[in-house]
């Protein structure tokens, strides 16, 4: 009688725990792998997120600013020794005439707590800029103008600056016949509210109105260029124009926008010093990433007057 050959089949408790051991560092591997990938992601969508707010701010203000004292064709609009209106309060029809003289305000450092015409506080140690101009588009008819909105017309050597429902745009142009461009007069005023957010207040209907138009700011600060040889061409920088005889000489602005994503990067900690304007040192204890941007605009109108152009 044959017999079968007896054997055994499965594992020695020693191979089982080398397999465990081998499985749960392989899984180790892969969730690391699988965090890390996550975390790298992560911090490219938030500088992505950064930059594209960083560079819609700092064209949208560049335009801006090259606009300031667009006045349409009117050549001369400056009157000698004006003082300057409030830029909360100064809203009165005769105010925004003046006002057209300084095509540009502004504050340097703010204090904690101050708030920008009552409304938001302002963030602690930021610039607010106000910009003058008339809008780049236009119509050549007062139908349809808005009732409260102001609107200005000029023609080389006049103007007329009143609410849409006033009678006074009879300007014309050359031939007497047609009326002279109408456009509306903008008066906006930007700045950094202590939730760090980029906003504009944008005079409508005789009022402000607030425009949020980018998150993650961490500092907003001004450097005016002033021209002081009458030709157009900046020589002094200034923190913040001492006079009325030197705000009306602003022909550029440089400008500095210190952005930060909105939520904290998995993992990361901001250990760069940040020197800009008149400040130097900066520095910050979290997570979040942060650029710094800057740019210069000149005042085009402005500095073209000045050098006869």
């Amino acid at each position: 009688m044959i017999k079968k050959s007896e054997s055994t089949a499965g594992f020695s408790i020693v191979e089982l725990m080398i397999a465990m051991t081998l499985g749960i560092l392989l899984s180790g591997l892969i969730l690391d792998v699988t965090l890390s990938s996550s975390r790298s992601n992560r911090i490219v969508e938030l500088n992505s997120e950064m930059i594209e707010n960083g560079r819609y701010a700092t064209n949208l203000l560049k335009n801006e600013i090259r606009l300031a004292g667009f006045y349409g064709r009117l050549e001369v609009y400056s009157t000698v020794l004006a003082v300057q209106p409030d830029e909360c309060t100064g809203l009165t029809l005769a105010d925004l005439i003046t006002g057209m003289t300084f095509p540009l305000s502004g504050l340097d450092e703010v204090a904690a707590g101050t708030t920008v015409c009552g409304g938001d506080t302002l963030l602690a140690g930021s610039d607010v800029l106000l910009i003058r101009r008339a809008d780049t588009s236009f119509v050549v008819t007062t139908a349809g103008l808005n009732n409260a909105q102001h609107y200005l017309q000029t023609t080389i050597t006049d103007r007329v600056l009143d609410v849409g429902s006033a009678t006074t745009f009879i300007l014309t142009n050359k031939d007497g016949l047609t009326l002279a461009p109408i456009r509306e007069y903008r008066q906006d005023i930007y700045y950094v509210d202590q939730s760090n957010v980029f906003k504009r207040l944008h005079l409508v209907n005789g009022a402000y109105t607030v425009e949020p138009l980018v998150e993650g700011v961490d500092d907003f600060q001004v450097v005016y260029g002033v021209d002081t040889s009458a030709n157009g061409i900046s020589n002094q920088d200034v923190e913040l124009p001492a006079s009325t005889a030197d705000w009306e000489n602003v022909v550029s602005v440089k400008f500095f926008l210190l952005m930060s994503s909105i939520n904290a990067a998995p993992g990361l900690m901001d250990a760069k010093t940040y020197s800009y304007a008149d400040k130097a040192g900066v520095t910050f204890l979290d997570s979040k990433k942060r650029r710094l941007f800057s740019s210069v605009a000149r005042l085009t109108n402005v500095s073209m007057k000045r050098a006869g152009q």
